[in-house]
């Protein structure tokens, strides 16, 4: 057994998976389902996050319609978070990347790269 054969989750990426409170534009907030994972991006030399918001279109009713494109803001109990909607995935969960600060803890710095 190497060095290597851990099950520490080093290589894990950061997250977050519960509700959270989504607001798009002027419409109410509301608390949906997330789940959101970020990780270090060397070549760009940040830090990114994505994620998926279930129930969206439901909450919001019949006459609201979100494309991709439409700027979200998501709020966990560890964070807040300006996100973009990239895509609606088959099961109609709109499919988000961070635009902002990450919305949840990230895994410890211990190399000053977060």
């Amino acid at each position: 057994m190497s060095d290597f054969d851990t099950d520490e989750g080093h290589d894990a990426p950061d997250g977050y998976a519960g509700k959270a409170l989504v607001t798009v534009g002027d419409h109410p907030t509301l608390a949906l389902d997330v789940q959101l994972a970020g990780h270090f991006e060397p070549i760009s030399g940040r830090y990114v996050w994505h994620g998926r918001v279930r129930g969206l279109t439901e909450a919001l009713g019949p006459d609201v319609t979100i494309e991709p494109g439409t700027d979200l803001e998501i709020e966990t109990p560890e964070g807040v978070g300006a996100a973009r909607v990239t895509a609606i995935d088959l099961w109609g969960s709109h499919m988000i990347e961070g635009g902002s600060k990450r919305p949840f803890t990230a895994m410890e710095d211990t190399e000053g790269l977060l």
